[in-house]
C-alpha cells in the first residue's frame, strides 16, 4: 500500500519506526471515527451553534476507539462491508497498543524475529489505511451538507500552512 516505507531490516530501531507508524494510523482511524460520529451526531440537532459543534468533538474527541465505534453504531448503521474491517481495527489496535511488545519480546532480540515484528507491523499499517479510506469516504459525505468539502479542506490546510511557515519559517 502507498506511503508504507520499505524496510532495510538492518536497523535495530526499525520495530519501533514501524510501530510508531501503525499507531498514527491507528490515531487516523479514531479521527475519523471522531468526524463520523460527531456529524451523525450533528444530523440529530435542531440547531448548530459553535458551542454545539465543539461540545460534539470535545464529546466525541474523550472516548476509545472501542466506544467511538459504540457511540456511531448508536448512531446510525455501520455499512455491513464495513463493519468487519472496523472489528478488526479495533482488534489489532487494541493489540497493538497493549500486547504487541509483550507478546513479541522473545522475537526481538533476534533479526528474524524483528524482520516477522516489523511484517506484522506492515500488515496493520495496510488495514488502518483501508479503515480509515473508509470511513473518510463516509463521513466526507455526510459533513458535505454543512459546507465541509474537499475545497473547504485544502483552503482550510493552505491556511494553517501559512499561519505555521509565518510562525516557523518555511521548510
Amino acid at each position: 500500500m502507498a506511503n508504507i516505507p520499505d524496510p532495510d531490516f538492518e536497523d535495530p530501531k526499525e520495530v519501533y519506526a514501524f510501530f510508531g507508524l501503525a499507531m498514527y494510523n491507528a490515531n487516523l482511524v479514531e479521527a475519523s471515527l471522531i468526524n463520523l460520529a460527531v456529524v451523525l451526531h450533528l444530523d440529530r440537532v435542531n440547531v448548530i451553534t459553535k458551542e454545539v459543534f465543539e461540545a460534539a468533538f470535545g464529546k466525541m474527541e474523550s472516548k476509545t476507539l472501542g466506544q467511538l465505534l459504540k457511540a456511531t453504531r448508536a448512531l446510525a448503521p455501520v455499512p455491513e462491508e464495513v463493519e468487519p474491517v472496523l472489528n478488526e481495527t479495533l482488534a489489532k489496535r487494541n493489540y497493538l497498543a497493549h500486547n504487541f511488545f509483550r507478546e513479541h519480546a522473545e522475537e526481538f532480540i533476534h533479526p528474524s524475529g524483528k524482520r516477522l515484528m516489523i511484517e506484522e507491523l506492515c500488515s496493520m499499517i495496510e488495514l488502518f489505511k483501508n479503515a480509515d479510506e473508509l470511513v473518510t469516504t463516509i463521513y466526507m459525505s455526510l459533513w458535505e451538507k454543512y459546507g465541509v468539502t474537499e475545497s473547504f479542506i485544502k483552503a482550510e490546510l493552505e491556511l494553517m500552512y501559512s499561519k505555521n511557515e509565518s510562525r516557523y519559517g518555511g521548510l
